[in-house]
């Protein structure tokens, strides 16, 4: 039968920015807590769990899940592949979705059309194409079975696990991969909204507050608008300074 979970991959113990996740958006809403509230409900997809570290560092984070309603699974804190096949094997998953938490916006409609997109063409992994979508609002979806082949690959890098995926994005030709393709209007590649460093989280923060004041949504549509207006005042003021 098949299964389809989605995976937050959550911890705090960030070098540039530690406990990143754990800021605030809004108010008292921080990073983490938005995401899993985003994306409790996504079609396509049977349930959200978050993956963290046995660290006790990440304790909070296991306590953060909880409180969201929402299962937390502990596991290795640099082998992430293994945590993603410890999710696996306790929720059955026969589908992973891979979401970081380190960018708020994921979308939920980029997700379960990834997810279709993924089972309809029996793929092995799936993502968007390259540059359709601004960085951080991407969505990767791939069969457990070809994590656990990566996994018992005895020459598998200490970076191939613990980015989960780079392999397969390395090596698109040796799997059944599915590119989804996005409207012209969402092709923002050279935007980022992932959060590594204080300015990235003034951006989101900024962005989030700019969206809200208008009374839009908080899903790619309008982010890629919000840019465009963001651009077009810019062009303005350049022409007629």
């Amino acid at each position: 039968m098949r299964r389809t979970v989605a995976v937050i991959q959550a911890r705090t113990g960030s070098n540039r920015l530690p406990r990143k996740i754990l800021e605030p958006l809004y108010d008292d809403v921080s990073l983490l807590a938005f995401q899993c509230r985003r994306l409790r409900d996504i079609d396509g997809v049977d349930e959200l769990v978050i993956a963290t570290t046995t660290n006790p560092d990440d304790d909070i984070v296991e306590s953060l899940g909880r409180s969201e309603g929402i299962r937390v699974f502990r596991g290795s804190e640099h082998d992430v592949l293994d945590r993603f096949l410890l999710v696996a094997q306790k929720t059955l998953a026969t589908t992973l979705v891979r979401i970081t938490s380190d960018s708020p916006f994921r979308d939920p409609m980029i997700i379960a059309r990834c997810v279709a997109d993924h089972h309809d063409n029996l793929a092995e992994y799936t993502r968007p194409v390259d540059k359709h979508l601004p960085r951080g609002l991407r969505a990767e979806v791939v069969e457990t079975r070809v994590l656990e082949h990566l996994a018992a690959d005895p020459d598998l890098t200490a970076r191939d696990r613990e980015h989960v995926t780079v392999f397969i994005r390395e090596n698109y030709e040796a799997f059944r991969t599915q590119m989804v393709r996005f409207s012209q209007n969402l092709h923002r590649p050279d935007y980022d909204f992932s959060v590594d460093t204080k300015d990235d989280l003034a951006f989101v923060r900024s962005v989030y507050a700019d969206l809200t004041a208008r009374d839009w949504p908080v899903d790619v549509t309008h982010i890629c608008k919000l840019i465009d207006e963001a651009r077009a005042a810019k062009n303005f003021l350049e022409d007629i300074a």
